[in-house]
């Protein structure tokens, strides 16, 4: 059974039921952005209408969405990439010893073709207290080599749930 929502482990006791918790921590330039795109373009608001709106719910959001990262198993986080936005920094992390099964890289990467190209690295740090390793990406894969570069990355991967290599790409 998946929950999914604001609010799936903001409770301890919903918390302590769940097998895997994950939560999609997308900070506050990339949500903005994207907030911007879709707002504008979608449903014509304008720049101030998106921020007042954004602006209007961020108590709310402090006080009970964002905490809940702190006592996820496995975070996604959206970043600015250090190439600047639009390109993005994708981070998984993931708790030492937890619920998810680890997932790491055999040796960083660095993925070239059209800019700004993306680099791929591992490393350990802590994570609101608690001991983390995180995959992440930096970039953007070559939609040219995209087949390519996705092997190249797969390979580099350990940890896959694939029964056979390449599955992931198929």
């Amino acid at each position: 059974m998946v929950f999914e929502g604001l609010h799936p482990i903001y409770d301890e006791k919903a918390r302590s039921q769940l097998d895997l918790a994950i939560y999609i921590d997308i900070v506050n330039d990339v949500k903005f952005a994207w907030k911007v795109q879709r707002d504008v373009s979608e449903r014509g608001w304008t720049e101030d209408q998106v921020r007042e709106d954004i602006e209007k719910r961020l108590p709310d959001f402090s006080k009970y969405v964002d905490p809940q990262k702190a006592n996820a198993d496995v975070v996604l986080r959206y970043e600015p990439s250090d190439k600047g936005l639009p390109f993005l920094k994708v981070k998984l992390i993931q708790k030492k010893d937890g619920k998810f099964p680890m997932i790491t890289l055999k040796k960083d990467l660095s993925l070239s073709g059209s800019e700004p190209g993306a680099e791929l690295k591992m490393y350990d740090d802590e994570w609101f207290g608690s001991p983390v390793t995180v995959v992440e990406m930096d970039g953007e894969i070559d939609m040219d080599n995209m087949d390519s570069q996705l092997k190249e990355i797969e390979a580099n991967m350990e940890g896959l749930p694939s029964k056979k290599e390449g599955e992931l790409t198929e």
